[in-house]
């Protein structure tokens, strides 16, 4: 008789505050780590050089990169849980990437070429070399990479929000019974669930 009885932790008032109380007892991480992507990375520098008219060359230099992005959220930025009768709307703190990300270092390839009547393009090399990590530093957390890995996000997110509610007993028939995932960036959460519970045995997640 006491499980049909309503929680005032769970209702629209009082569920963010319940959920960022139970954070110290479901990580003792600062942050969650909800994606990687492996990519290849292609760095490359010219020089081309006149003199009195006359072409001497260009000097290039190209280096392929592979390196991991880890995408993490800070769990102790801002949460906004609603209540939406059995679906739980979850407004997550922003992607963002750890870094430096892992770079590969026994997987760079690098190659050069000397214009016809130029000195040696490795000056070229040691600047992409030097300039390694400010650049993919700053590849990781550019919106299109952002992109490739939000679908993969939001997942983690509703699967870290799901182990919660299975803690509360709270993810079963009537009560939760689907998760929405949105980030702070995001306007609108979207139009179909996250994570949705069919049965007690089995979830549905959208196909990716």
């Amino acid at each position: 008789m006491k499980d049909l009885l309503p929680d005032p932790r769970f209702n629209e008032e009082n569920i963010t505050h319940t959920f960022i109380a139970a954070l110290p007892t479901l990580t003792r991480e600062m942050n969650l780590e909800v994606a990687s992507s492996k990519q290849t990375e292609t760095l490359e520098q010219s020089n081309a050089k006149v003199w009195l008219g006359l072409d001497l060359g260009t000097n290039h230099a190209r280096m392929t990169v592979p390196v991991t992005y880890r995408y993490l959220i800070r769990l102790y930025d801002a949460w906004d849980l609603r209540v939406a009768g059995g679906t739980l709307i979850v407004c997550a703190p922003e992607i963002r990437c750890s870094l430096p990300p892992a770079i590969h270092t026994d997987e760079i390839q690098e190659t050069t070429t000397r214009g016809w009547a130029r000195g040696s393009p490795l000056d070229l090399l040691e600047t992409l070399r030097r300039d390694l990590t400010p650049v993919l530093s700053q590849y990781a957390n550019d919106s299109r990479r952002l992109e490739l890995v939000r679908d993969t996000c939001r997942q983690s997110v509703a699967e870290f929000i799901r182990r919660w509610l299975e803690n509360e007993g709270r993810w079963r028939q009537g009560k939760f019974t689907a998760i929405s995932v949105m980030f702070a960036s995001e306007q609108i959460a979207p139009s179909s669930p996250t994570l949705q519970l069919l049965s007690l045995n089995q979830e549905k997640r959208p196909p990716s």
